[in-house]
């Protein structure tokens, strides 16, 4: 159990303070001067000043052209002294504008529907709702200005300065714009433990200054967006020509992009725009690309395009499931185009199933599956050991990986680890991760043996228990699981379950059967569950069908309830 641990007043301020000086501390020779400039006028503050500049850096607040807008009446921390004298010394250091001249309508939202009514210059009905308020005091003051004034001498209005540059190093640190400090206060409390990996200069993800400015120039372009694809064809366009180049060995930056671009790429082939689609298909490495660009050619008659594609896919996969597009869209094309020549039907596996009745209970289906099994064990009593049988999912053979491959999950790859507070490598669940590290996996993969393997996991589970790790949940992988588990499969099916673990981590590490069933005479079985109505996942199938390739005991169990 987790110690409650009671947090300084101020401890967002040592968070802050700890994430610049760590950016300042490796990426000074790659900072700008007016970064670097943010960064020493931070320094220089008394503390309560830079308690309140992190607080508000930290806040939401009104969006302005001058910046994020707070109220100072509005503002109460109890670890600030004296608010008035903090924000004063900020205005002073650059760090806040106060008071900055803007439009009356970026103003309007600082004040409640109350203040606005009582700052007005003629009376209006209570009964009117916000949007027309504000549309009343807009026209007020196009026609006697003053009720800007009256706003400002209400309160004293304060407007962050140097967000921007904050942002950098949020990026330097965190390798995106996604994450803020709350990694910091999870680790405060207790409840991550990080492994510890090398940040040396060398593995450091960023190692010039174009580099950075092309993923910041990515995260404006994120902005965009969801404006763009309101807005139509052209400006998804416009916005696609915008996107940075990319940078050479900056496997992150490219997966960023190619996954902005098949955004835009699949609303423009919802607007019909498709010869734009396709062209912006063909600029993305990855999947579903190639997927898009078959279906965009069959639709528009262009058949052989369509099955040329298919083939390429089939020749050289990404993944799996694009394979599978192929197989079946390639086929399906074929055939309604009576071309069939080299094309055959896909496989489709039936895996071995059972149906039982059992009576209708509050517990989840697989639980009483897991029951049911168990009861079906020899006569104990006659001194027969009993069938064990677990609910695992998706954690027993995640989380043995995890526990088997620990060194080489944490290697200081360049470009893996931005900060000390990561899970998991920040390539992990991306199509990068095993090509980055395939001659160690296919080393230790081919030294698995029951030996080997158990002697890792066990040494794995006692020296690391508790810390993150992104393949095992620690509280499912209670100890005798894992020896029954270790005992029981034979050292070829946990290497060919890890080898499709690994090949499509993202994908793969879900769809593993619900049970896991040690029969009392021996070995062990993957059981899948399916409650009345429920049906198998394709991402199950699959699965399903790989153990039937590679011998691994499987079946499918269907629960019906009985009837009253």
């Amino acid at each position: 159990m987790v110690e409650a641990i009671e947090l300084a007043p101020d401890y967002y301020l040592s968070n802050f303070r700890a994430l610049v000086d760590f950016v300042v501390a490796r990426y000074e020779r790659l900072l700008s001067a007016a970064e670097l400039e943010f960064y020493t006028k931070f320094e220089a503050l008394e503390l309560d000043s830079q308690r309140l500049y992190v607080r508000l850096l930290s806040r939401k607040g009104v969006p302005s052209s001058r910046g994020a807008l707070f109220r100072l009446g509005k503002l109460n921390y109890a670890e600030i002294d004296d608010l008035a004298q903090a924000a004063h010394q900020l205005v002073e250091g650059g760090l806040l504008q106060r008071d900055p001249v803007l439009a009356l309508h970026e103003y309007l939202p600082l004040f409640s529907k109350a203040e606005l009514l009582a700052l007005s210059s003629t009376p209006l009905p209570q009964s009117l709702k916000r949007p027309a308020v504000e549309q009343a005091l807009l026209q007020q003051e196009s026609e006697s200005p003053a009720l800007q004034g009256a706003l400002t001498a209400a309160d004293t209005l304060l407007a962050v300065q140097a967000a921007g540059h904050f942002e950098t190093f949020k990026l330097c640190f965190f390798g995106n714009l996604n994450q803020d400090l709350t990694d910091y206060v999870l680790r405060d409390l207790g409840l991550y433990r990080y492994e510890k990996y090398p940040l040396d200069g060398e593995n450091l993800p960023f190692q010039s200054r174009a580099q950075i400015d092309q993923h910041l120039r990515y995260y404006d372009c994120l902005e965009q967006l969801e404006t763009a694809l309101e807005a139509g064809a052209e400006e998804i366009q416009a916005l696609a020509e915008q996107l940075p180049d990319g940078i050479d060995n900056d496997a992150t930056l490219h997966r960023r992009l190619d996954r902005l671009r098949l955004t835009l790429a699949r609303q423009l082939e919802r607007l019909e725009a498709l010869e734009a689609a396709d062209q912006l298909y063909q600029c993305c490495a990855r999947p579903p690309a190639r997927e898009r660009r078959a279906r965009i050619a069959v639709k528009r008659g262009d058949i052989d395009t369509g099955l040329v594609l298919c083939r390429e896919i089939l020749a050289a996969p990404h993944n799996e499931a694009e394979r599978v597009f192929a197989e079946s869209f390639g086929y399906r094309t074929a055939k309604k185009a009576r071309r069939l020549a080299g094309w055959q039907p896909p496989a489709k596996y039936q895996p071995p199933t059972e149906t039982v009745t059992l009576p209708p209970a509050p517990e989840r289906v697989e639980l009483l599956a897991a029951a049911f099994l168990e009861q079906a064990s020899p006569d104990v009593e006659a001194g027969q050991l009993a069938h064990r049988c677990f609910y695992v999912e998706n954690t027993l053979f995640n989380g043995v990986l995890g526990l088997y491959v620990w060194d080489i999950l944490f290697s200081p790859v360049p470009g893996a680890f931005f900060n000390p507070f990561q899970v998991a490598p920040s390539d992990f669940r991306t199509p990068d991760f095993y090509p980055q590290r395939r001659a160690v996996f296919e080393q230790r993969l081919a030294e698995l043996d029951s030996e080997n393997l158990a002697q890792r996991v066990w040494r794995n589970y006692r020296e690391k228990y508790g810390i993150a790790n992104p393949l095992a949940a620690w509280e499912a992988l209670p100890e005798p699981l894992l020896a029954l588990a270790l005992a029981r499969i034979p050292a070829e099916h946990w290497r060919r379950i890890f080898e499709r673990l690994l090949g499509d981590i993202a994908h793969h590490r879900n769809g593993l059967p619900d049970l896991i069933l040690f029969p009392a005479a021996g070995g062990y079985e993957l059981v899948e569950v399916k409650g009345p109505g429920d049906r198998l996942q394709q991402n199950q199938q699959r699965w399903l069908a790989y153990f039937a390739r590679h011998q691994i005991p499987h079946r499918v169990l269907h629960v019906e309830w009985q009837q009253p």
